[in-house]
């Protein structure tokens, strides 16, 4: 009687990892991603940020695996680590198949997405977004400005005024020019501020000698937020994303694009289910990741 082989109570899939050995055309986990590819005569090279020094700390170890030269270093942006091979003649195939002549990225046609390819996409750019939801980013996290720290002054900079004096000013005289008599007979209600100072005395100034001085000020218009123009999304950007969408229902993972318009996005996969089968391809976490980042 036949027996089915299974990892920690997991069933084994025919996409998974341990479907078939590692090999170099992998790294198309990582393109189909926020990775980048280059080309120098016949020999093809892969980069890729990553927001996490365990997820560089990864990458380097399975493409190392796959017999590739790796550098990861820090790009100087938060934890941000910039992972690239070197030059290499067992990228070419990958080269060719993702550059236009322009040197362009262009998803292919035939990209198939299995175990060893999410693998890859997922020690770089995956996360759960919540208990039932879990995302594959296209593009890393867009980094929030920081505030600006107020500027340190020299000790020899910093100048203390002594205190002034308080100046006393002697009561008001109802001899003095334009100074408005109180009304005493004015009773405070739930609808009146209180004694009107004012409503005694005649205006002093003529408002019509000056007001027509003042500088005419035009302001812009406010444009509602139904009439904004959403951001323009590249159409070979658009058609990209389709196609990783298109390999990840081919592998029984149908996603939601999320986070175009706001410069975030990611494919939303949702159910624990779905999460499940992802989990099943991807296969065991390795020692490094979080236990809340991996599928599970």
């Amino acid at each position: 009687m036949p027996v089915t082989p299974v990892v920690r109570g997991r069933q084994l899939s025919l996409f998974g990892v341990e479907a078939r050995p590692p090999a170099p055309l992998d790294l198309e986990g990582l393109l189909a991603g926020a990775g980048q590819v280059g080309r120098m005569g016949g020999t093809g090279r892969v980069s890729i940020v990553v927001d996490d020094a365990w997820r560089g700390a990864v990458l380097r170890a399975e493409l190392e695996q796959r017999g590739l030269a790796v550098t990861c270093e820090p790009t100087g942006e938060a934890d941000r680590w910039q992972l690239r091979t070197s030059y290499s003649a067992l990228l070419a195939p990958l080269a060719a198949a993702w550059l236009d002549e322009w040197g362009v990225k262009v998803y292919p046609r035939s990209l198939a997405l299995d175990g060893r390819r999410l693998r890859l996409w997922v020690a770089a750019a995956g996360s759960y977004e919540g208990p039932r939801s879990y995302l594959l980013r296209l593009a890393p996290r867009p980094i929030e400005p920081a505030e600006p720290e107020p500027e340190a002054l020299e000790i020899d900079e910093i100048i203390i005024e002594p205190d002034k004096p308080r100046q006393i000013l002697p009561p008001a005289s109802d001899s003095r020019p334009n100074v408005r008599k109180r009304k005493s007979e004015s009773k405070i209600t739930a609808f009146d501020p209180g004694p009107d100072e004012y409503a005694d005395v005649e205006e002093v100034f003529d408002a019509g000698e000056w007001v027509d001085d003042l500088p005419s000020v035009e302001l812009d218009p406010v444009t509602p937020e139904a009439d904004r123009q959403p951001e323009v999304i590249d159409r070979q950007v658009a058609d990209n994303w389709i196609a990783v969408g298109d390999a990840l229902v081919a592998v029984g993972l149908p996603a939601v694009l999320v986070g175009a318009d706001s410069g975030d996005p990611a494919y939303r996969i949702v159910g624990p289910r779905r999460i499940n089968r992802l989990a099943e391809l991807v296969g065991e976490p390795p020692a490094e990741a979080p236990a809340d980042v991996w599928p599970a």
